[in-house]
């Protein structure tokens, strides 16, 4: 008989599968419930939680195989760094206590999570943790926090309601609760003990200066944050009109953002910033223009989208209501035709007609009710098809209306871009007119004083120019970038919304044909039904009967 190797058996591991299977193992209940759980087995993509404790894991790995994991325990191992948690989007506690971590990193996807422990680890410091907005309860006790400022970065968590960082260096301070109690009035339990309201009185009192300080520069981060914010919104807002952020001075700071030489050809004096200043403002003013040409395209394709809608919805309701009507006579007279079915199965009831007389009757209905099926779906199918046809037609005359809309917008975007670029080439020639100028004074005068940043480029007129060349060239490719981008998102936008005009008809128009036939094959199901039901014979014992439409 084999011995197990103890020593082998604790030897630090990876996450694989047969890993995994082995934890899951041990999660069954006992007994029956157990035993056919085990038979059945469990998907692992529809797993919710598992406990990986105890399991000598040195490394996270394979844990995508459980995308739908909600609570993970991976308590005492040897785990060293946070990894491969990306795919676990919807997990909402993880315990990764009593193992060997020095960092918080890799949290970013993990946005459900509420509940999160790094009890008893390595980590120095609390950081990146700024996607985890729904944090409750936080557990970072017996780490290697020594900063007591660390508490700072916890004011972002508003869900934040209990917190644990007892034996921590920084914790050892007698007034540290007092100061989580003050830095933290939303958090009501710290090591699991509730806050005092007169705990928290002293901390405001005893740390007030910190506190105001620190509230002040909240305040101007929050400002900023809603500023940039509230430019992404509005990027975004104007992204349907192809030219998000040309309703401000973003293009013109992208040309010197990585322009260093640029920059320094601006140290020459005051001529070139005059010339500078009012390249900006006829710069910032052109990229105003071209956002207010989008916005006026914009209002004009979407009245018009508007206009189409309204029009290929009224001729959709219209036919739809003609094909109403076509159902409605059938349904009235297939009803007219059931009733006559039952009166017939009274009076073979009462032997007033016979069953071969009762048959007739029955297949003369049938060839009734079939022509009454096909004469309707004709009707349908011809109504359909009109529609299919005028919406066709519809749709081509739309798209080539959004078409010349667009190239329309395109075409006074770029007069504008060209403009532009008439400006770029303007400053370049004032600014090479006064460099010129500039070096030469600077090799008359030995005691002509050129800048630091501008010495490697007044070193000789072949580097001058040459940097001139660079800065206009950058400008120029700067601008033509952003008038691509306008340009290739307007086109890719058209053929995207005619494709799916032309998708969206296709797929109605299925849709409608097999909604005409499904509610046709309906009626032969009811006829069918209702003639065998109303004779009253079983069909395997009369084979003329099972014989019957």
């Amino acid at each position: 008989m084999a011995v197990t190797d103890p020593c082998k058996a604790r030897e630090p591991r990876v996450i694989d599968n047969a890993l995994i299977e082995k934890c899951l193992e041990h999660q069954f209940p006992k007994g029956e419930i157990g035993r056919l759980m085990r038979k059945d087995g469990i998907p692992m993509d529809e797993l919710q939680e598992i406990r990986m404790e105890f399991m000598n894991i040195l490394k996270i790995d394979h844990l995508w195989v459980m995308k739908s994991l909600t609570k993970l325990q991976l308590n005492n191992n040897f785990i060293e760094n946070i990894e491969n948690l990306d795919t676990l989007v919807h997990l909402r506690e993880l315990d990764l206590s009593f193992n060997k971590i020095n960092k918080i990193a890799n949290l970013d996807k993990l946005v459900n999570l509420e509940k999160l422990s790094f009890y008893s680890n390595l980590i120095v410091k609390i950081e990146n943790m700024d996607t985890l907005k729904k944090l409750m309860i936080f557990s970072i006790g017996r780490n290697e926090i020594e900063d007591p400022e660390n508490v700072y970065y916890l004011r972002r968590f508003k869900m934040l309601t209990s917190l644990n960082m007892a034996h921590n260096p920084c914790a050892r301070d007698n007034n540290f609760r007092i100061f989580i109690a003050a830095f933290l009035p939303k958090v009501v339990y710290y090591e699991y003990k509730r806050i005092e309201e007169s705990e928290r009185d002293e901390g405001t009192n005893m740390f007030l200066n910190k506190l105001r300080a620190i509230e002040l520069v909240e305040e101007l981060e929050d400002a900023k944050t809603a500023n940039i914010e509230k430019a992404k919104a509005d990027a975004e807002l104007h992204s349907v009109s192809f030219v998000e952020y040309l309703n401000s001075r973003y293009l013109f700071d992208l040309l010197f953002e990585d322009d260093e030489e640029g920059k320094a050809l601006m140290e020459m004096g005051d001529e070139v910033q005059e010339f500078y200043v009012e390249y900006e403002e006829q710069f910032i003013d052109l990229c105003k223009q071209i956002f207010d040409v989008g916005q006026k395209h914009y209002k004009i394709r979407s009245d018009e989208m508007d206009n189409f809608t309204k029009t290929v919805e009224q001729a959709k309701k219209e036919n739809q209501e003609e094909s109403i009507g076509h159902m409605e006579n059938f349904m009235e007279k297939k009803n007219d035709m059931f009733s006559l079915i039952r009166l017939l199965q009274k009076h073979l009831d009462n032997d007033i007609i016979d069953v071969a007389k009762y048959t007739q009757k029955i297949e003369e209905f049938n060839e009734i009710h079939n022509e009454l099926i096909h004469d309707t779906w004709k009707k349908l199918m011809k109504l359909e098809l009109q529609l299919f046809e005028q919406v066709e037609e519809v749709n081509q005359n739309f798209e080539h209306t959004m078409t010349d809309m667009i190239n329309a917008f395109i075409e006074e975007a770029q007069a504008l871009f060209t403009q532009m670029r008439a400006l770029e080439v303007t400053y370049t020639e004032n600014l090479a007119d006064i460099g010129a100028r500039y070096i030469t004074q600077a090799n008359l005068g030995e005691s002509f004083f050129i800048p630091e940043v501008l010495r490697p480029i007044m070193a000789d007129k072949e580097f001058l120019n040459n940097a001139i060349a660079s800065t206009h060239d950058m400008h120029l490719q700067i601008i033509d970038n952003r008038e691509d981008t306008l340009v290739g998102r307007a086109k890719q936008w058209l053929e995207s919304f005619c494709t799916g005009l032309t998708k969206d008809e296709i797929k109605r128009n299925r849709y409608k044909l097999l909604e005409i036939n499904h509610f046709l094959d309906i009626q032969r199901e009811e006829f069918d039904e209702c003639s065998d039901y109303q004779l009253g014979i079983d069909p395997e014992e009369d084979d003329h009967f099972m014989q019957l439409p």
